[in-house]
């Protein structure tokens, strides 16, 4: 339970960047220099907590280090590409392309391990899918003239999260959460680095105020989700983790409507609904799971 629970908060947590991004940018900030301060000031903060823990380095393995760098680079594609296909499709678009991660995780899981999903977790699925149809209000926005090229781009996101949250429940279970994010970080800022040049570091934006919302940002996009996800998704496991991940839409819309007061309708309230509600139904299946073997 406190696995899930911390899959949760992860999501949570990333459901309250678009806001934060927007306020950024309301400020005058360049997505660029955005994107590379918050990776930056990431970075810093779980080298700093990770020093404390640099024995723990001793029992990692080529495997785990390699295994690490993965994610880390599979973290910086979701981001590259979310952000570029929200400059060919509109919000609403982009976000229902990012969220086939809770199908994709399962292709990709059937197609390593060859499980077949169950009956209630298609259901959950089957929620989850029209829940974020109508919390993005899908239905009452015009496509005439979408890109493909965006198009392509926001499920390329979706394919490098789902990654991400499948190929994090290999991490080797026992493992600093600490150490294995700080690696993480290390490896995505590297690569952000590399297509947006960290040139707030040189052209006074920081002194102008960007440091604030690198450290909101970056907290809650690369610390406190990459830390909670390494110690809840290897107990969980990456298919789970995905439907739980779900989380982030809800909490994307409720926060949007209370700090930065966009209007939400009612079909949006009610998709929002059926996002937990399939959330809820994955939990009972996880519960009813472990009382017929507790020692999962």
């Amino acid at each position: 339970m406190i696995a899930i629970l911390l899959v949760l908060l992860g999501g949570a947590s990333y459901g309250l960047i678009s806001p934060a991004v927007k306020m950024a940018y309301d400020a005058g900030f360049s997505p660029a220099d955005v994107t590379s301060s918050q990776y930056g000031a990431a970075m810093s903060i779980l080298v700093l907590i990770a020093l404390f823990q640099l024995r723990r380095l001793r029992g990692m393995t080529g495997r785990d280090l390699g295994l690490l760098v993965f994610l880390g680079v599979l973290s910086t594609g979701t981001s590259v590409f979310y952000y570029l296909s929200l400059s060919y499709l509109p919000a609403s678009l982009a976000i229902v392309l990012l969220f086939q991660f809770t199908w994709v995780v399962m292709v990709i899981d059937y197609l390593i391990t060859r499980n077949k999903p169950t009956p209630i977790k298609w259901t959950a699925l089957v929620l989850i899918f029209i829940g974020t149809l109508l919390a993005v209000d899908l239905f009452h926005t015009q496509w005439m003239g979408v890109s493909v090229l965006g198009i392509v781009l926001g499920l390329l996101s979706s394919v490098t999260y789902s990654a991400f949250l499948y190929f994090t429940s290999y991490v080797r279970p026992g493992s600093s959460p600490f150490v294995n994010s700080a690696v993480i970080s290390i490896a995505s800022t590297l690569t952000v680095f590399l297509i947006f040049p960290p040139k707030f570091l040189w052209n006074g934006s920081l002194g102008e105020g960007l440091w604030v919302w690198a450290l909101i940002i970056g907290g809650l996009g690369q610390v406190i989700p990459p830390l909670f996800f390494n110690v809840g998704i290897p107990r969980i496991g990456g298919p789970l983790a995905a439907v739980l991940g779900a989380v982030e839409l809800p909490v994307a819309v409720v926060s949007a409507f209370w700090l930065l007061h966009e209007e939400v309708f009612g079909a949006q309230w009610a998709g929002i609904l059926l996002i937990l509600a399939g959330i809820v139904v994955t939990e009972l299946r996880f519960l009813g799971a472990r009382k017929k073997n507790p020692a999962t």
